[in-house]
């Protein structure tokens, strides 16, 4: 005998057995060889999935037309001449109904566009609003901003003079003399709000646009 020692084993033990660290759901076998690639494990069912976040653009966009309502709302809450045709008439001139209808699309699509800026709100929604939902926004505002333009062909019904008289009334930073109680840079800034508005929404469809050809 050369001095080994026999290994001695417990009545009962099981044997060791050396355990391959790549097996389980790690291990896919090579065949032919014994090399081994190590792969991912599958994700586990449940797992939350990581989403995109809200678009930002869009929401500047439901932002602002959402301060296109709130401005309007101030003016037909305000502006006395609006509601009474410069004291002609009782509470409310059709003017006022105008810009009433105004602030109702303002406040319906500033919550579609809320609704779109968020993918997982927008989940379910007819795919064809949610590719245009800018360029309708961007048809509203300046279809808008003509109306408000255009408003001051109608100078002799309110009973203007001129043209011009009614633009310094609209466009005028103080008050129109002999005109009722309102607010003379409201106007002006319900228009400047419509037109950023429309910027904004022309960058909204650019942006869908170039997703889209991408």
């Amino acid at each position: 005998m050369s001095g080994d020692r026999p290994t001695v084993r417990a009545f009962g033990a099981k044997p060791h057995v050396d355990r391959n660290p790549l097996e389980g759901s790690n291990r896919r076998a090579y065949q032919g060889g014994f090399n081994c690639e190590l792969v991912p494990a599958s994700e586990p069912q449940g797992a939350p999935r990581n989403r995109p976040g809200p678009d930002k653009i869009r929401l500047a966009l439901a932002a602002l037309l959402l301060l296109d309502f709130v401005v309007a709302v101030v003016m037909l809450v305000t502006d006395k001449n609006l509601q009474t045709n410069f004291g002609a008439q009782k509470a409310y001139y059709s003017h006022w109904y105008g810009v009433l209808a105004m602030a109702l699309v303002d406040v319906v699509g500033a919550t579609v566009v809320l609704v779109f800026s968020f993918p997982s709100s927008a989940d379910g929604t007819p795919g064809l609003l949610r590719r245009h939902v800018g360029l309708v926004a961007l048809a509203w505002s300046l279809l808008a901003v003509l109306a408000m333009v255009g408003i001051v062909e109608s100078y002799s019904q309110v009973g203007f003079p001129s043209m011009t008289e009614f633009e310094k009334y609209l466009f005028g930073t103080s008050a129109y003399p002999g005109a009722l109680s309102y607010i003379p840079w409201l106007y002006d800034f319900l228009l400047a709000c419509y037109l950023l508005t429309a910027v904004v929404a022309v960058i909204v469809v650019w942006r869908s646009r170039s997703k889209a050809a991408g």
